[in-house]
């Protein structure tokens, strides 16, 4: 998979059969203060208008406040402070390694991973680092968010600027 090509054009790899997941990562993209963000509310439109079958729902926090009441309640909710620039705090990495423990501790392997398009192939390709197999399906959001509070997330040039050289980073460190 070309992550640098596919976090600079959103144009990803789809990857497995949606029909063959055992679970949903939903991975949020962005912050904001007092609520869940304009990509992580798309993000969980997508989750609810999916006839995702009754899949147990692994959600960063941005997410799972978004669904609608119809959705049943996510069997996971990860918490934390949004990510930082340099990363820490609660990053892609923090997210996938959460949601690998209850995997683990209820068998399952086969995600589909719900994030954002320009995000997406390195969620897919960190989730493999994690030993998962990640399965990507297709209509992903585009859009940014230019009120988040992280400023790589609020247009393509901002991520850009951060998404390439820390492709490089998560490499060194063995993340991707």
């Amino acid at each position: 998979m070309r992550v640098i090509e596919s976090s600079i054009s959103g144009k990803y790899q789809l990857i497995g059969d949606i029909h063959e997941a055992d679970c949903v990562i939903g991975q949020s993209f962005g912050a904001c203060e007092h609520e869940p963000g304009l990509v992580n509310g798309q993000l969980a439109n997508y989750i609810a208008s999916r006839a995702i079958k009754n899949l147990p729902l692994l959600l960063q926090s941005e997410i799972a406040e978004s669904l609608p009441d119809s959705v049943r309640r996510p069997a996971l909710v990860i918490n934390g402070q949004p990510s930082v620039s340099m990363g820490g705090e609660l990053d892609t990495w923090s997210v996938l390694s959460q949601a690998r423990e209850y995997m683990t501790e209820n068998s399952l392997n086969q995600p589909l991973i719900v994030a954002q398009a320009y995000h997406v192939g390195r969620v897919a390709l960190q989730a493999m680092r994690l030993d998962m197999e990640p399965i990507v399906h297709y209509g992903y959001p585009r859009d940014f968010d230019p009120e988040s509070t992280q400023w790589w997330t609020r247009n393509l040039i901002l991520w850009s600027i951060r998404e390439v050289p820390g492709i490089a980073y998560l490499k060194l460190k063995h993340k991707l």
